[in-house]
């Protein structure tokens, strides 16, 4: 059966795939335009589909090729069929590692634990042709977006003012390309870590890249506001345990990063709360893009935390003194929200002239 969420190309797709006889239903998407639904067929079973509208096509064929690239070393849902439009895979449930750290504490740092091992095992790939290295310039770019979205836009600093943080910004990104790379997911975080019959699959890796070995690690102790619940004691735990994982099964001469007579631990600490750190601004922006862009003011609850990630990693990071001073860290919701409606409103006017 057709339902009317399903776009009709998509509906051809289930049609040749899995006969007539399914009914779908919609789900919650992510900050991209992909569209995803469960579909249910008359055995019980489940699928999952993703329907790729024509203005992110491509993104489809980045998402096999990435697919391709790890399946053989992380644990990713199975892909069954695809088309030019959609992907039908196996369906790896809707609990997540981000929902069972707040629902069951004990347990989802336990999980966690496992989501290093999953990462580690990730981390064997390579990412080959599907998207090219980070770099300074594209960490950079990142902090830029920041720059105009969090920083000027919904913070409302003068430009002149803003450009203060240019080479600030620049010194974090040159030191963030020099650290060891290994594959990242580049979103792994516990809202992409669905659990499954106590399995952990991983998803939305698609932007995999060649980047920071602590990448990663940093965007899933912290992202989201999980390290409230973690607390810094845990996090540091779960960050000695994955320099353990990477001494012995990814990079046995990890050490020949940290300088000389400096324990292979410390080392990976610094570079931790260097990516964190670019990360956690970078992640400013995301989040205040949202709002300004697609209205999504949710995304607004989020920065709170992210500036704790921002203040820690500044505390650690001492040579960061300035950025400390210069970089807008005092945020109130209320109006950030009053800021984005003015915003809007004047973007509504001048499109309506």
């Amino acid at each position: 059966m057709t339902e009317p969420a399903l776009p009709d190309e998509a509906a051809a797709f289930l049609r040749k795939s899995v006969g007539d006889a399914w009914s779908v239903e919609p789900l919650a998407g992510d900050a991209s335009v992909r569209r995803y639904f469960r579909v249910r067929l008359p055995d019980g079973s489940t699928r999952m589909l993703a329907y790729y509208p024509r203005e992110v096509r491509p993104q489809l064929l980045q998402f096999l090729d990435a697919y391709r690239a790890v399946q053989p070393h992380g644990r990713v849902p199975q892909v069954l069929e695809h088309s030019d439009a959609a992907v039908l895979q196996v369906d790896v449930g809707d609990q997540t590692l981000f929902d069972l750290l707040h629902g069951d504490r004990e347990s989802g740092v336990r999980l966690y634990r496992q989501a290093i091992d999953t990462l580690v095992a990730f981390q064997r790939a390579t990412a080959g042709e599907v998207n090219p290295p980070f770099s300074s310039d594209f960490f950079f770019n990142e902090l830029e977006m920041t720059r105009q979205f969090y920083v000027e836009a919904l913070m409302d600093v003068p430009a002149e003012s803003s450009r203060r943080l240019v080479p600030m910004f620049r010194s974090l990104t040159d030191s963030l390309s020099r650290h060891p790379y290994l594959l990242c997911h580049r979103d792994y975080h516990g809202q992409n870590i669905h659990i499954l019959n106590s399995t952990l699959y991983i998803i939305d890796y698609q932007d995999m890249r060649m980047g920071p070995d602590t990448y990663d690690l940093a965007s899933l102790l912290r992202d989201r506001g999980v390290a409230r619940l973690l607390g810094e004691s845990t996090e540091m735990d779960l960050l000695a345990y994955y320099s353990g994982l990477r001494e012995s099964n990814v990079e046995p001469a990890l050490s020949r990063f940290a300088p000389a007579g400096e324990p292979a631990l410390r080392s990976l600490s610094k570079r931790y709360f260097e990516t964190l750190l670019q990360r956690s601004l970078k992640i400013l922006g995301t989040f205040s893009r949202q709002p300004i862009e697609r209205g999504r003011l949710h995304y607004l609850e989020f920065i709170p935390p992210t500036l704790e990630s921002v203040e820690r990693c500044l505390r650690e990071l001492p040579e960061f003194e300035e950025l400390a001073r210069a970089f807008p860290l005092r945020f109130s919701i209320q109006q950030a929200q009053a800021r984005v409606r003015r915003i809007i409103d004047a973007q509504n006017h001048a499109a309506s002239r």
